[in-house]
């Protein structure tokens, strides 16, 4: 991906951009110069990091090239990513509802999916390289059985090198999650527990289609910090229908006084035409908030960690112990190499993404055959500058001076004109080669990362 940007092209496509007056409808990786970035700088939030692009590959050519990708050694930090695609109850806000909970199913599927890890446990691909960070997520990992759950861990250590310190997680909802399936999740090597509280609040919970109140929610995770063996963080989010500024600060304050390791806080994602739209739309539950609001809410929510002295481990995340590492999530963000195992499950490998069948009976009837893939893309040829934008940007900052050696590319030129432009609309500052986001670029830092890919692939047409 060694482009050559001289400083003259750049400095001509800068006169260019000029021309249109850096208008954000012409040039949307330009922010709005306002006196509110924080509500303003863009016309809507992006929701997922920058894509990675590319073009699909052929149905007819994805077992060659998944066979070319099994047979290639990797190398560097690499996760496992395991899909459990089952749930009690389907949440109004949630777009990744797979199956209902049912034993039945549950076996059969948790049997296939140690077929798959199995049968992939001797590619170079998998056996070349340690395995970083493990995450068992859904879905409802924690709607497995006490035996299931355990097998899957189980699995995960027989057939994957996890390096000696592999963060394992289970991500989970307090329903259901009783003692025996926490010590069989122990036993079975997690060490990192993710729960989904999304709020504190009973009634916003229960009318998003979360069942357990508050007393429950606190009596799983002082049970989970009692084992003293694993690390627990929540989910919370914010924008829910019906929360306010007093909601949001009170589940802040009643996070803190639990003492555990960390917190992750999301802004509420939408998914038009979803459930919860419609139920907004029937009066079913109150709106939710609006994007003003939404920004005051991840700007008071960063206040809080701060004043209580949590270390910042992402844009989102936050640790209160040197336990809590974030690792999975922090790779992720980075687009390094992932092992996606399971019915809707995806993956990236050598700049390849790919996703498996996620029909369960179609799943059921391919796993340990073959590879039950569904869908590849071959690499964008900005996927190099993709990792290392997206991964930086995730911790708030890049030094533009550095960033680009590994790709021949020096930053600070190219993103001249765009990062000048962010800087006067009050997104981010700059020193000695640092390009550090202001709170409200922390706000949109995910178009930023964006408006960077599309700013360089504009350039280098």
């Amino acid at each position: 991906m060694k482009k050559d940007v001289s400083h003259s092209s750049v400095d001509s496509k800068m006169k260019l951009m000029e021309s249109f007056g850096q208008d954000s409808a012409q040039r949307p990786y330009f922010a709005r110069i306002s006196d509110t970035p924080m509500a303003d700088a863009f016309a809507r939030k992006a929701v997922v990091h920058a894509g990675l692009g590319g073009k699909p590959v052929p149905e007819e050519e994805r077992p060659r090239v998944w066979q070319a990708l099994a047979q290639t050694p990797r190398r560097g930090k690499t996760t496992a990513y395991i899909h459990i695609p089952f749930c009690e109850t389907r949440c109004l806000y949630c777009g990744f509802f797979g199956n209902p909970a049912n034993e039945e199913n549950q076996n059969a599927y948790v049997d296939a999916l140690v077929k798959e890890m199995a049968a992939a446990s001797d590619s170079p691909m998998v056996n070349s390289w340690p395995v970083h960070a493990v995450y068992l997520g859904g879905g409802t990992p924690t709607a497995l059985s006490t035996r299931d759950l355990k097998k899957v861990l189980q699995a995960a250590r027989q057939y994957l090198p996890l390096a000696n310190d592999c963060e394992i997680t289970v991500e989970g909802r307090v329903f259901g999650f009783g003692e025996d399936k926490i010590a069989a999740c122990i036993d079975g090597g997690a060490n990192r527990f993710s729960i989904g509280v999304q709020t504190f609040d009973t009634k916003i919970r229960q009318s998003v289609g979360r069942i357990q109140g508050i007393r429950e929610i606190i009596a799983c995770l002082n049970a989970l910090k009692a084992t003293d063996q694993a690390a627990v963080i929540i989910d919370l989010i914010y924008g829910l229908p019906g929360q306010t500024m007093e909601t949001w600060e009170k589940d802040l304050d009643t996070f803190m006084g639990l003492e555990i390791d960390g917190v992750d806080l999301y802004q509420l994602i939408r998914f038009p035409g979803g459930k919860l739209d419609r139920a907004i739309a029937d009066q079913k539950v109150p709106p939710v908030a609006d994007r003003p609001m939404r920004a005051a809410m991840f700007e008071r929510g960063g206040a809080i960690m701060e004043q209580a002295r949590y270390r910042r481990l992402s844009i989102d995340h936050w640790g209160r112990t040197f336990r809590e590492r974030n690792l999975y999530n922090r790779f992720m963000k980075a687009k390094t190499d992932c092992l996606g195992f399971g019915s809707g499950a995806g993956g990236f490998m050598n700049g390849y993404g790919y996703f498996l069948e996620g029909n369960l009976k179609k799943y059921l009837d391919r796993a340990g055959w073959e590879k039950p893939l569904v869908h590849m893309m071959k690499p964008d040829e900005t996927e190099p500058l993709i990792r290392i934008v997206a991964g930086e940007l995730e911790m708030g900052r890049i030094n533009l001076k550095t960033a680009g050696a590994p790709l021949d590319m020096d930053m600070e030129s190219v993103f001249r004109p765009l990062v000048s432009q962010w800087e006067q609309a009050g997104l981010v500052s700059l020193s000695k080669g640092w390009m550090t986001l202001t709170r409200a670029g922390e706000f949109w830092q995910t178009n930023l990362a964006q408006g960077m890919i599309d700013f360089y692939k504009e350039i280098v047409k």
